[in-house]
Parts: structure tokens; C-alpha cells; sequence
């Protein structure tokens, strides 16, 4: 039976587990496409969740399960970055942003998987998962600063290399400050959430595209 190497692996993690993650990520009920709503009018979320409960089921389970998958790729990234080349003390520092980060979003993705399970009417529900969708609305929120200040301290060890496309790791840079300012101003101001939520979404679209090109890199650097 035929092995596959780390960086194979790793790369195609890079590759492919950031799109499928994004995609949920937009498929959200009460996000930018099924039955949107402004995700700092609590109420409208939650019953927009309640009211695709299998779609918000399947969302809460796969983007964990993308996330993770991603994760492992950016730790093969970051073995091979520091055993060869500019950037290792950087990366081993990105990592444990994007690590934090990650786990925070896992979380959140549990509670929010809580929520479409309740077995109460709308009205019932809605009252008594308030609380808990605020919860996840402030893990969200410091994960998503974390997470973009971790891929803000890998774009820059990248663009530090000979053998990167610096120019794809600088406009990733932009995009992890841009994440990190509208993150910011979205969890202090929430009148302005549902427009920063917006922006990030595309800071992310941004980075699955600079993933993609470090994974086909990774998994053809054998």
C-alpha cells in the first residue's frame, strides 16, 4: 500500500481545507447567504439558524473538522519553514496565534451546533440561546484577531524567503491587517458588525487564494 509524504499532505491540506471551510463559512444560516441577518440583532440570528436547522447542523460539524484539517497543513508549512530558510522564529509565532485562534472558532462552532439543537418552540428557543449566542459572538471575535494576527506573522516570515512569492505573501499581509481592523471595530461597535463581518469574508477569500498557492508549492517541494 502506497504512503504519502507530510508535505504532500500538508499541501493539500493548505489546498483544499481552507475552500471547503469558506464556503460553510458563507453557507452560515443567518450569515451573508441563507436567510441573512445581521448577526448583532441576536434574535433574527438565531431564529434564522432555527429555521435551517439541518443546513446549521452540517456547518457547525464541517467547518471544525476544515479548520483542523487546515491547521495541520500550516504546521508542516511551518516545519519546513523553520528547518530551511528566513522566517522560522516568526512562524513558530505564527502558529500559536492561528493554534488559539482555531480552537476559539471550534468553539464557537459547538455552541452555535447547541443552538440549532434545541428542541424548544422559536419564540422559547430564541430567549434561552441568547445568552449563549452572545458567548459566540465574543469567542468569535477575539479567535478571528488572533487567527488574523497569526496569518499576518506568517505572510510576513513568508514574504522573508527566497523561495516565496513575496508579492502573494505582502497582499496576504494586507488582507490578515485588514481582518484584524474590522474584527476589531465590528466587536467594539456592533452597529457596524454586519458590514465588517462583510469585509472579513472577503479578507478571507483573499487568504484560501494565498493558501492555495503555498499548498501546491508545499505538496510539489519532494
Amino acid at each position: 500500500m502506497g504512503t504519502i509524504s507530510a508535505n504532500k499532505l500538508g499541501g493539500l491540506a493548505l489546498m483544499f481545507a481552507p475552500i471547503i471551510t469558506l464556503i460553510f463559512y458563507f453557507l452560515q444560516p443567518g450569515g451573508a447567504f441563507i436567510d441573512a441577518a445581521d448577526p448583532a440583532d441576536g434574535a433574527a440570528t438565531i431564529a434564522a439558524m432555527l429555521s435551517n436547522v439541518g443546513l446549521g447542523k452540517v456547518v457547525s460539524i464541517v467547518i471544525p473538522i476544515g479548520l483542523l484539517v487546515f491547521l495541520s497543513g500550516i504546521l508542516v508549512l511551518q516545519e519546513n519553514v523553520k528547518s530551511n530558510g528566513n522566517g522560522g522564529a516568526l512562524s513558530r509565532i505564527a502558529v500559536l496565534f492561528i493554534l488559539t485562534g482555531t480552537i476559539g472558532w471550534v468553539v464557537s462552532s459547538g455552541a452555535s451546533l447547541a443552538i440549532t439543537g434545541s428542541p424548544l418552540p422559536t419564540e422559547q428557543a430564541v430567549a434561552l440561546n441568547a445568552s449563549l449566542y452572545s458567548a459566540t459572538l465574543g469567542i468569535g471575535t477575539v479567535a478571528g484577531i488572533l487567527w488574523g494576527i497569526g496569518t499576518l506573522a506568517l505572510a510576513l516570515a513568508i514574504s522573508t524567503r527566497e523561495d516565496s512569492n513575496k508579492i502573494a505573501a505582502l497582499v496576504a499581509a494586507v488582507a490578515s491587517v485588514v481582518a484584524i481592523v474590522v474584527t476589531i471595530i465590528g466587536g467594539i461597535d456592533t452597529a457596524q458588525l454586519e458590514l465588517m463581518a462583510q469585509i472579513t469574508g472577503i479578507s478571507y477569500v483573499v487568504h484560501v487564494v494565498w493558501f492555495f498557492i503555498l499548498g501546491r508549492s508545499l505538496s510539489q517541494s519532494e
